[in-house]
């Protein structure tokens, strides 16, 4: 098998999607959960004002949620594809603009809970942004048998296993820095 071909397998595809997918909904979940304190911390990124904040943070959290569904459905893929898009660029925006402005003690509003900003916040998402593409690709025509769905669930785990691993190590980037010193 060519291996340029194997990102495009339907197994690749449907498990990008449904990763993507699961982490869209669990993050817009906690963010509708405390709509207060996620509005918080996107009036704390400083790049809307208060009132432009408070329309935002619910719009965002809705927005995330519908895309994350949506890329779980293959009808309704191709428009989740970009609204999460979207969402993933503005977010990863403004966490660069800040990063940028030298403001790194900023919590990143993710739903993660504690998480600070940082380039590896943006580095994450920038391989999720990946996956989002890949869940919108084309697919190669085969035929699914039973192996290639235990083979999409083993994939979506192993993918959301190591999201949940990067997210634990970006969460502890800060206390590990005060260790060091």
């Amino acid at each position: 098998m060519n291996e340029g071909l194997f990102l495009f397998d339907p197994v690749v595809v449907h498990a990008a999607a449904a990763a993507v997918g699961i982490v869209l909904i669990a993050g817009a979940s906690e963010k509708l959960r405390d709509l207060e304190l996620f509005r918080y911390a996107v009036e704390n990124y400083r790049l809307l004002g208060s009132r432009a904040a408070a329309l935002f943070a619910p719009l965002f959290a809705a927005a995330e949620l519908v895309a994350g569904i949506g890329l779980v459905f293959e009808t309704t893929r191709p428009f989740a594809m970009w609204l999460a898009l979207a969402v993933m660029l503005a977010a990863t925006g403004g966490v660069a603009v800040n990063l940028l402005r030298g403001l790194d003690r900023i919590e990143c509003g993710c739903g993660t809970g504690g998480q600070r900003i940082s380039w590896g916040l943006v580095g994450r998402n920038v391989c999720l942004i990946g996956l989002i593409v890949l869940a919108a690709a084309d697919e190669r025509s085969r035929q699914l048998d039973v192996l290639d769905y235990f083979s999409v669930a083993g994939t979506i785990l192993a993918w959301l296993a190591i999201y949940a691993s990067a997210n634990q190590l970006l969460a502890n980037q800060p206390l590990l820095k005060e260790l060091q010193s």
